[in-house]
């Protein structure tokens, strides 16, 4: 159970990238606004006695006799009866509504809203943060990669980590595996060690379309920058080119003329 005001530096939508809250499940509370507290502003007398006339038979039966009777003795009578009846089911009712209040403060509900990423019984909390941080820790290396493959120029907007994390859930899946095994932290983690070689060859098709991305978009952008852009590719690969050896010369020379069907 934590102080409400202590959410400013646990709320996981600080740094969404990295941040995840949890609670145990069942006995966690929030403690955003004290129950008590809650009640009192949303759920006052008049409010509770509105409820009772609604849900109690008595009171409901009472209300229904005084709108047809038309002595003023028994007008009186039955008035006296409803406040009696409302005397005595208040305190009841004043329990039910701080309940009710507590209900909104329960993980099922933080869960709910999405305030935490999900409840944890507390005596399998040791193992699932284990595979939580391993997955997370290999998931985030992976992640990098796929931002630091954007960056290779300006007409590249870098994916947010949450992006990144989309791209890996779209290869997840693509190879085979169900999108509801995605949530297992230890059958994701089992995936990444067994697909390596994979995923590597995955990020680089990812960091080649980046650069092909880019070229393309100062290649065609218009005008003088077309222009500017089109010669500095040209002098970026003659300088590149002339730091080659034989081999990949010849390598360069084929890739071109076969790209851009020269012979």
């Amino acid at each position: 159970e934590i102080r409400g005001g202590a959410w400013v530096v646990l709320d996981a939508s600080i740094n969404a990238n990295v941040m995840e809250m949890y609670a145990a499940k069942g006995s966690a509370r929030g403690g955003v606004l004290e129950a008590n507290g809650a009640a009192s502003v949303k759920y006052r007398t008049k409010d509770l006695i509105t409820t009772m006339h609604r849900l109690d038979d008595t009171l409901v039966q009472l209300d229904s006799q005084l709108e047809v009777e038309g002595d003023a003795e028994k007008q009186a009578e039955i008035k006296r009866q409803i406040a009696q009846r409302e005397s005595a089911l208040l305190p009841v009712y004043e329990q039910i509504s701080v309940q009710f209040c507590e209900l909104h403060d329960t993980p099922g509900r933080m869960q709910a809203v999405g305030v935490i990423e999900k409840q944890v019984e507390w005596e399998h909390s040791r193992t699932y943060f284990y595979w939580r941080l391993r997955r997370k820790l290999a998931e985030f290396d992976l992640r990098k990669k796929i931002v630091d493959a954007s960056s290779v120029g300006r007409g590249i907007k870098a994916p947010t980590p949450l992006e990144a994390t989309d791209r890996i859930k779209t290869w997840f899946v693509n190879t085979g595996m169900d999108e509801a095994q995605w949530k297992d932290d230890k059958e994701v983690l089992m995936w990444m060690g067994q697909n390596n070689a994979l995923l590597e060859q995955k990020v680089v098709e990812y960091t080649k379309n980046c650069v092909v991305q880019e070229v393309f978009q100062v290649m065609t952008a218009g005008g003088g920058t077309a222009k500017v852009g089109t010669n500095g590719i040209v002098e970026g690969i003659t300088k590149a080119f002339a730091t080659y050896d034989d081999q990949q010369q010849a390598e360069l020379r084929a890739m071109l003329s076969k790209a851009l069907q020269l012979n």
